[in-house]
């Protein structure tokens, strides 16, 4: 099998994968390998007792929140201001995941790129999840979500499993601290050293309040043994 070929076989929507790590800045191509721009953000939806990733969202309504904080705040209503006739303009660009065929090193879709694009809803984002602090049961700050894991269900729709509990040092979203063959060795080394307390908690035993901006723990975590994160 060639290399083309296994490429096109490749595909991690069929097993575990870190949200912003496998997704985030992902180049978004369609059925017939036009760009269409990247993943700017990704769609969380409640479906029954789980969060699933129900969307790719693209554009600067997705991307501009995601710098957090009153800056992300501040640019997010100046997008807006830029054109005030426009209809629902702080909603990104989402592409609903059954229009999703694979991902690899690129999200490609299984249709062509013209109309796919749609602003029907807004909904809990990615971006939003990651940053979170992160409270023990006591209320005290542990650290930050850095990632969030998902896995495939049933259906083959990925949910929420558990979160990347960190003190957000560099190298979080670059996988060295959850990839063995990341590489180079000295770098993947130091970062690993960096990350040695961080830990993965899993859904079940957290709460997480969108209004607040906070992950509660039910339990204290246990640091992962060892690295990469798995």
């Amino acid at each position: 099998m060639t290399g083309t070929d296994e490429q096109r076989r490749e595909n991690r929507l069929t097993g575990r994968i870190d949200g912003a790590l496998h997704l985030l800045d992902r180049q978004l191509l369609d059925c017939e390998g036009r760009m269409l721009g990247k993943v700017d953000d990704v769609e969380l939806t409640r479906v029954g007792d789980d969060l699933a990733i129900t969307g790719v969202l693209t554009g600067a309504a997705a991307l501009l929140p995601r710098l957090g904080g009153s800056l992300g705040g501040a640019l997010t209503r100046k997008w807006a201001e830029l054109r005030i006739s426009e209809p629902h303009r702080t909603r990104p660009w989402r592409i609903d995941m059954s229009e999703v065929d694979r991902l690899d090193s690129a999200v490609h879709l299984s249709v062509r790129r013209d109309g796919v694009l749609r602003r029907d809803r807004d909904a809990h984002r990615l971006g939003r999840l990651t940053g979170m602090d992160v409270l023990d049961p006591d209320g005290e700050r542990i650290g930050r979500v850095l990632d969030a894991r998902f896995e495939p269900g049933p259906d083959g729709t990925l949910v929420l499993r558990s979160v990347i509990v960190g003190h957000g040092r560099p190298g979080s979203l670059l996988g060295y601290d959850r990839r063995g063959d990341q590489g180079p060795w000295l770098v993947r080394t130091v970062v690993c050293r960096l990350h040695r307390h961080s830990a993965i908690v899993g859904v079940a035993a957290s709460d997480i309040s969108w209004d607040e901006g906070t992950v509660r723990l039910r339990e204290r975590p246990r640091e992962a043994p060892g690295h990469p994160l798995d």
